[in-house]
């Protein structure tokens, strides 16, 4: 008598023999272990690569945002006379010191975010930020009015040597008569407006968030070097940092490379400084 086929009416397999065949193709433990090695071999060796790539898409932006700051400076200029705007103005019958930004304001289209670098997480203008332990202000952005001074900001304008008498600087203020015009700009290829950071590196100035210039010294001085003051900012991309410069080009410097001596200052509108 023929035995009949260990078939099933389904047509599967039903032979005890024939379901551990079937389990047989499973993965083992080992084998499981191996692949989560080899992922993680893999994950080690591309995550460095993609945050690498993220630091590079948050320069080039912070770039574009420097680029897009020099832009609005020029028609800003076109509209007001060939002036330049000032760094910080006093406004005593207000009670107030609103800086280079406000000015700006209408010009990038009320995007708070062009005076940002993404790479900077506490000093953000676009948020309001203060420095802490103050709250963020973010009601008072881009406006004229007290307060706004407090304001943090990922991106500084340059007022190295400010203080009147000295070489005049890009961005002025009104205190020390220092107000610049494009006709004073001797060589705008070589004039540093707008760079990453602040100089506020020992925390006395907490409400100068937004300027960078020459703490250590007299101000009117050659040789200043960002690297060597360690200011805020200057080596926030891979040990470098961004600068825009009046013909509205913008590119990544060594912070300690950029010139301040008597041949050359990138950070002045003319040079050398008077008297030296």
């Amino acid at each position: 008598m023929h035995r009949k086929n260990p078939i099933s009416k389904s047509g599967c397999l039903n032979h005890p023999a024939d379901r551990r065949g079937v389990l047989n193709g499973a993965f083992t433990l080992i084998e499981l272990l191996v692949v989560i090695a080899i992922i993680a071999i893999l994950a080690a060796m591309l995550l460095p690569a993609l945050a690498q790539a993220k630091g590079k898409a948050r320069q080039a932006m912070c770039l574009s945002n420097q680029k897009q700051l020099m832009i609005a400076v020029h028609v800003y200029s076109g509209d007001n006379g060939d002036w330049l705007p000032p760094m910080q103005v006093e406004m005593p019958q207000i009670d107030a010191r609103p800086t280079w930004r406000t000015y700006l304001f209408p010009y990038v289209g009320s995007n708070a975010r062009v005076y940002d670098c993404p790479t900077e997480q506490k000093d953000v203008y676009s948020l309001g930020n203060r420095v802490s332990p103050l709250p963020p202000n973010p009601a008072v952005i881009g406006r004229p009015v007290e307060g706004e001074n407090e304001l943090c900001s990922g991106i500084g304008a340059v007022d190295v040597h400010w203080e009147s008498g000295g070489a005049p600087p890009p961005l002025g203020r009104t205190d020390e008569d220092n107000i610049c015009r494009w006709s004073k700009i001797q060589n705008a290829t070589q004039v540093i407006f707008f760079g990453d950071g602040n100089s506020d590196f020992d925390g006395l100035w907490p409400d100068d968030r937004w300027w960078i210039w020459k703490e250590e010294g007299d101000a009117n001085t050659m040789g200043f070097n960002r690297a060597t003051e360690n200011d805020p900012g200057a080596f926030r991309h891979n040990r470098k940092s961004n600068y825009a410069f009046g013909d509205a080009h913008a590119t990544l410097l060594d912070p300690g490379q950029i010139p301040c001596n008597i041949n050359s200052c990138w950070w002045s509108a003319a040079w050398p400084i008077p008297g030296h």
